[in-house]
């Protein structure tokens, strides 16, 4: 009998119950008690299971007393230290399990197990693909997937993608597998690959709301909102209480505009959910753009209630006051999310428009610098910054600021176009219509916006000529 042949017995019987009673008796009196060694190791592995550590430590302990030097004790011992955190005192034991029983499939595994907990994971999947050799069908399956989450970690996505794949050939069932060859598919950018696959893998397997949902995400992502919508609800329909697809279906309808409909589908997750600040918060922008702020202004007031220290939720409550013409109120709002969430680049901007709104320029220059310090590629920071030093004329320090800003996005139309409007200001005209027959020619699209940042252009014939000129 090979080592990972016994115990297995007890595994999920009833009769196990009554063998952990006796033995917790038996501990309890401090008597001794007989138990053979299939008994024993039924105990370790229900303590193990249930992350007793300590009372798997006492069974171990007491079925070494019954049987010394029994490899098999030898193994759990192996994996209680390895449960434990103390991998590097299990990685000797296992070694000299393998070198009296290479073919040990369990071994293997364990080691296979430790090795990716200590980061070592070209060894992990050394071991796995041994186990693999020696394991059955059932088993190969999930040694499938450890395979692929081994690669993962090393940023091996193709090689990652072939065992899932393989994974799901063995057993097309396997949820783990559908889920992980999504967040390989993310991870690489490969939206398109992956909508192509999940269609093609839905023909053999149409009741699988877990590569439905799947395949809604990439759809989403390749900007297909209406058919990601239909996937979400395949998903919901196979499986009507899994929150992500509602919640990522209520994105797609967001991001379509239907803040109607997103505002029913969020409100359906609470038929089989509790209420998060998120979910009160996602509410309240749907109703804001409805419309009704003062709705809104309760579903963001319900998520501080859930949680005083929500960020999201002073957001929602500062755009409010904005929309109203408080702007006091506005920044108060915003100044409670910073300090909750110092490092979001997006509140900066909200707070330093505020700001600007108000006439407080040099408040909202160190503001919108703060913003872009966190992310230097925030492009709506850099067109509102340009904006705030052309509100007060400052069109050389808003030129210097717009260089700065092509040198992180080289090709942003709104920073180009507030170039030329910062030229036109300083009567650099020659400079700024060169410039102009550059913009229109590269980046036409822009010239709307223009016209709308600076009417007086519509009564300018150099302009209109230009515009005529290289309109498609």
């Amino acid at each position: 009998m090979k080592m990972n042949e016994e115990g297995r017995a007890y595994h999920d019987e009833p009769a196990l119950l009554d063998l952990v009673r006796k033995f917790e008796d038996m501990v309890k009196c401090g008597d001794e008690a007989f138990f053979d060694l299939d008994e024993l190791e039924g105990l370790i592995e229900h303590y193990m299971e249930h992350r007793e550590t300590r009372r798997a430590r006492a069974a171990l302990n007491y079925a070494s007393k019954l049987y010394p030097g029994n490899l098999n004790l030898k193994l759990r011992q192996a994996q209680i230290l390895a449960n434990n955190g103390q991998t590097v005192k299990a990685v000797p034991i296992l070694k000299e399990l393998l070198a009296l029983d290479p073919l040990n499939e369990e071994v293997h595994l364990t080691l296979g197990s430790v090795y990716s907990h200590m980061t070592e994971h070209k060894l992990a999947i050394q071991h796995y693909k041994k186990a693999m050799l020696l394991a059955d069908q059932e088993t190969r399956r999930d040694i499938r997937v450890d395979i692929a989450l081994e690669f993962e970690n090393l940023g091996a996505w193709k090689e990652a993608v072939a065992n899932l794949k393989e994974a799901l050939v063995e057993d097309p069932l396997n949820e783990t597998a559908v889920y992980e060859l999504a967040f390989c598919f993310e991870r690489t950018g490969q939206y398109k690959q992956a909508a192509a696959f999940y269609t093609q893998y839905l023909e053999d397997e149409p009741y699988s709301f877990a590569a439905w949902y799947s395949l809604g995400n990439a759809l989403q992502h390749c900007g297909r909102q209406a058919k990601a919508i239909d996937a979400y609800d395949f998903a919901i329909a196979i499986e009507d209480s899994f929150g992500p697809a509602y919640h990522q279906k209520a994105e797609a309808l967001v991001s379509m505009e239907r803040y109607a409909d997103a505002l029913q589908t969020y409100q359906e997750t609470l038929n089989f959910e509790s209420a998060s600040p998120a979910t009160h918060c996602y509410m309240g922008e749907c109703l804001e753009r409805m419309g009704d702020l003062d709705q809104a202004t309760t579903y963001y007031k319900a998520s501080l209630e859930l949680d005083p220290a929500f960020p999201d939720a002073f957001i929602g409550l500062g755009v409010l006051a904005d929309l109203k013409g408080n702007l006091q109120e506005a920044c108060a709002q915003f100044e409670r999310a910073i300090n909750l969430e110092p490092k979001q680049a997006d509140y900066y901007l909200l707070l330093a428009t505020a700001q600007k709104k108000m006439g407080e320029n040099e408040r909202a220059e160190q503001l919108y610098a703060q913003g872009l310090s966190l992310d230097i590629a925030h492009e709506e920071l850099w067109i509102e910054r340009i904006d705030n030093m052309q509100a007060i004329e400052a069109h050389d320090q808003a030129l210097k600021i717009a260089n700065f800003g092509l040198e992180h996005l080289p090709e942003s139309s709104g920073i180009r176009y507030r170039q030329f409007i910062s030229h036109y200001a300083l009567k650099q005209f020659a400079k700024a219509f060169d410039y102009l027959e550059h913009l229109l020619t590269h980046y036409f699209d822009g010239a709307e916006e223009l016209l709308n940042l600076l009417p007086a252009l519509a009564n300018d014939a150099r302009f209109v000529d230009r515009y005529k000129r290289y309109k498609p």
